[in-house]
């Protein structure tokens, strides 16, 4: 365990000093390729100034008087020139362009200075005998001497005193020997001698000290923090003078002397402290050097030790208060020891954009993350004692108001608000549940309550503390960015979540005043934005708390009512939020009035209690009335006050579902009149065609009046109810038909369910065709006219066998007499039918009276001549006989006769010659 942890703590040095040095070369790569690109583009500008003043002087001369002469420099100031031009040509001014002055002069300057050569490097040679084997060689050292303080301690080779004390000679004298060396060296020559030197005695010294203290009780923690103190000053001093590595050794050593030289009774207050000063020491280096990989690296190490601590078996709850102390420590530290509070200014970037996060930030937001959760898991290894949960509230709130100072977009404050609620909602104990014997006998489970009330108290402080902090941010701060989220999500979040974790801790009642309150503070929120609609961002955060407020006042009403009241109610809030969008400049009221009426609407079509018998409500079983009728009209009146052109979408939506719950309450009042319930088995002719009969009646009214919906509405609702009652439709003609079901029929020979289920349809389908223009188009018309012509046959036939069969009907001819009927019915609706559409002149209907006459000849040649005798036989021959010539001259009197020359005379035929006398 010992050489894996130290080999880790070894690979964690070397990679960050190798990070560093390719961090500092890639650094000046940089700056030399522009100080490159500089030169050239200098260069280049002086050439073109050069050609612009010989092309100058090669002109021919000017005028007297012109402009050009008097720009034209004297004789011997050319000279003087041409010969500063030869001379240094680096440092020649335009004078027609003097904006090009200052270029030339730097270039020149920058030629002028001397170039120091570097030597080159002896590749892996040099990097291996001078650099990383020197490196290997301080850690050896380092961890030689901390080995021997071990070794002498488990041995007792000396006294304690002798060891303390010769563990600091030899530390000094290593420190001592790195600043010789650093002091006596060539100018030229730069090698990690020194410094690796001076890490191993610093790293000694760290280990010899932490020794004294832990293991010999030689010194006092008053005197330990002094000297670990002054230890880690000497390491920043010495950084100072010989480079990163003693501070990357240093901060080795540090972090390793816990584990090399562990303590048989170690104290949280010590431990702590010792960590923290390491941590001040690494830190503090970072004000004047930027190697912002210590800084990373001790907050790491410190974060590292002090979850093993608390994770290790080391932390008992009396630790609390050191265990917090750190964590305000290091969160502190590395806020301000870097840069001091210029990370408040808004050019130290921000979260919400990762990219604009400058080191110094990365170093304080690091450090707070470290912190937090050395808060958190103290909360959790103390079983939520008081004291660590106080410290973890002031913890969040110390981050809560880092993210309150920093300028504009700040996530910190809903960070701290997420984590709060992760550490709260791990909360154990809060309810167990054990096996009890209920009121009727059955065993079941049943709540004990061991400390909920704890729960809930913290939870909702921390709740109302943040939406109370989102709140004040959006109404105060400059962009309400993440503020409202902060605000919305911590209302919704905490109470929902303490609820579900504990809702036997307080009464329904309760519950529903805690959801009214949230409710009303993120209202009050929405009334004070309405005005700054236009800002930036101001429209996200109104849909944000709009959101929060519909899901708390769903809370706050699913506590105080249930069933169809709640239903009802959730109506209303709806309606609520389609007027407001008439006060607020935003799509959301609109969008959230839709979505609470489409809750509404899947509630009263899916929810399992809206298909029972009710129980207890006004109205019994015809509870429809106001528990679709209402919601209906509501809607409808929402879709009325949703004005505004850019809720043209939502008004559409209210008004189909507003249909739909009209249409829906007109079909269960049915059920309820005819079926005897919502419940009933099946259903009978008489109400599904009461059924088929208000559809149609209601597509007809959509296509008639459209002024009360959309033309969207209107068109796909008379699109839609046509073409549900068609499918009825050819469900009675077909698997329902009572011929063929065998099922009694309601009502008497005369007035009976076959008028709802067949004639009554058929005329409403026809008056629709005439009304609806989208189903007036050839392939849709067609087809619906057949269907009603069928349904006008199917009610004559299916009369006239009632009639003669009885309530029970059977598809085959009882008697002679009724098939004789069933002809002749026929045979009079074709002629009804032809002579329709002789009448009104046209085609379609004619067509359709011929097609039944066929039907009627070819009954009459295969069933009646097979089936009927006697007179019936003959007068069956004869009817359709007389009908099908006196259909002939019909024709030729007044359709054949339209296609003759308008100037014939009377009594000519169709070549003009005079007809024959009769």
């Amino acid at each position: 365990m010992f050489i894996a942890i130290l080999l880790a703590l070894v690979a964690l040095v070397l990679g960050i000093i190798a990070l560093n040095k390719i961090s500092v070369l890639e650094g000046r790569l940089r700056k030399s390729r522009e100080l490159a690109d500089q030169v050239q583009a200098d260069i280049k500008e002086v050439r073109h100034v050069i050609s612009s003043m010989l092309a100058a002087r090669g002109s021919e001369a000017q005028p007297v008087g012109t402009d050009a002469e008097i720009e034209k420099p004297a004789p011997q100031q050319a000279g003087q020139e041409q010969a500063k031009l030869s001379s240094e040509p680096h440092e020649q001014e335009s004078v027609s362009e003097p904006s090009h002055k200052s270029q030339p002069k730097q270039a020149a300057a920058v030629a002028s200075e001397p170039v120091i050569e570097t030597p080159a490097r002896g590749g892996l040679e040099q990097a291996l005998a001078g650099r990383w084997f020197v490196v290997i060689g301080g850690i050896a050292v380092a961890l030689g001497g901390l080995l021997f303080v071990k070794y002498a301690h488990d041995n007792g080779l000396i006294p304690p005193v002798l060891r303390v004390l010769f563990g600091y000679l030899f530390a000094g004298s290593l420190v001592a020997a790195g600043e010789y060396v650093r002091r006596n060296r060539l100018p030229q020559v730069s090698d990690l001698v020194p410094a690796a030197l001076s890490a191993a005695g610093l790293v000694i010294a760290f280990g010899v000290t932490y020794a004294a203290y832990a293991l010999y009780d030689l010194i006092s923690p008053a005197l330990c923090f002094p000297l670990l103190v002054a230890i880690g000053l000497a390491a920043l001093w010495l950084s100072r003078r010989q480079g990163p590595l003693i501070a990357a050794l240093g901060l080795l050593g540090s972090y390793a002397a816990p584990a090399l030289v562990p303590s048989d009774h170690p104290s949280a207050w010590g431990f702590f402290a010792y960590l923290a000063v390491i941590v001040a020491a690494s830190l503090y280096e970072l004000r004047l050097r930027p190697w912002w990989w210590l800084g990373f690296a001790a907050i790491g190490g410190a974060f590292v030790w002090g979850m093993l601590w608390l994770h290790g078996g080391l932390f008992s709850p009396d630790q609390v208060l050191p265990t917090s102390l750190f964590a305000f420590a290091l969160s502190a530290m590395a806020a301000v020891l870097p840069r001091g509070l210029s990370l408040l200014r808004d050019d130290s970037g921000t979260v919400a954009s990762p990219k604009s996060v400058t080191p110094p930030l990365q170093i304080a937001l690091t450090g707070l993350a470290a912190g937090a959760i050395i808060l958190g898991s103290t909360v959790l290894n103390s079983a939520y004692s008081t004291l660590s949960l106080v410290l973890f509230a002031f913890g969040m709130a110390v981050v809560a108001a880092f993210g309150w100072l920093k300028p504009h977009r700040n996530v910190a404050a809903g960070l701290a608000a997420a984590f709060a609620l992760l550490v709260f909602m791990a909360w154990p104990n809060v309810s167990t549940f054990v096996p009890a014997f209920e009121e009727r006998g059955f065993w079941a489970l049943v709540p004990q309550l061991i400390e909920p009330q704890r729960f809930v108290r913290w939870m909702l402080a921390a709740g109302l503390a943040f939406t109370v902090l989102g709140t004040v941010g959006m109404l105060r701060k400059p962009s309400v960015h993440y503020w409202d989220v902060l605000a919305g999500g911590s209302a919704i979040l905490f109470l929902f979540g303490v609820w579900a974790k504990a809702d036997f801790a307080l009464g329904d009642p309760t519950w529903a005043a805690l959801g009214l309150v949230a409710s009303a503070l993120m209202t009050f929120s929405i009334w004070t934005l309405r005005a700054r609609t236009r800002e930036k961002n101001i429209g996200a955060a109104i849909w944000v708390l709009l959101a929060s407020t519909t899901l708390l006042t769903l809370f706050t009403l699913d506590r105080m009512l249930d069933n169809v009241w709640y239903t009802l109610a959730v109506a209303i809030l709806a309606s609520a939020f389609a007027y407001a969008s008439r006060l607020i400049g935003s799509p959301a009221p609109a969008a959230i009035s839709v979505a609470l009426a489409t809750l509404a609407a899947l509630r009263l079509f899916v929810g399992r209690e809206f298909w029972s018998e009710p129980e207890g409500l006004p109205l019994g079983q015809h509870w429809a009335l106001y528990g679709y009728g209402l919601p209906a009209a509501v809607f409808w009146w929402s879709s009325r006050q949703v004005s505004s052109p850019r809720d043209d979408r939502a008004k559409v939506a209210l008004e189909g579902i507003s249909l739909g719950l009209l249409i829906s309450l007109v079909s269960l009042e049915l059920r309820v009149l005819i079926g005897g319930g919502i419940t009933a088995d099946s259903m009978s002719v008489l109400e599904l065609g009461s059924h088929v009969t208000a559809w149609l009646g209601a597509a007809f009214g959509l296509a008639y009046r459209q002024k009360y919906y959309s033309d969207f509405v209107s068109r796909w609702g008379t699109i839609g109810l046509t073409g549900a009652s068609c499918l009825v439709l050819l469900a009675l003609l077909t698997i329902r038909n009572p011929a063929l079901t065998g099922d009694v029929m309601q009502g008497g020979a005369i007035f009976n369910g076959l008028w709802l289920a067949y004639l009554l349809p058929a005329g409403l389908l026809a008056v629709i065709l005439n009304r609806a223009e989208w189903l007036s188009e050839p392939p849709r018309r067609t087809v619906l006219a057949a269907l009603a012509m069928v349904l006008v046959m199917a009610f004559a036939t299916l009369m006239v066998k009632r009639w003669y069969q009885g309530p029970r009907l059977v598809p085959e001819f009882v008697s002679d007499a009724e098939s004789y009927s069933v002809s002749l019915v026929w045979l009079m609706m074709g002629l009804a039918a032809f002579v329709a559409g002789l009448r009104i002149d046209r085609q379609s209907v004619r067509f359709g009276g011929l097609i039944v006459l066929i039907l009627t000849v070819l009954k009459v040649f295969i069933l009646d001549l097979a089936g009927l005798t006697g007179l019936w036989r003959i007068a069956s021959l004869m009817g359709l006989g007389f009908c099908l010539i006196g259909i002939g001259w019909l024709y030729t009197r007044f359709i054949a006769r339209k296609g003759l020359p308008e100037h014939l005379p009377a009594g000519a035929d169709s070549t003009g010659k005079p007809a024959d006398p009769p």
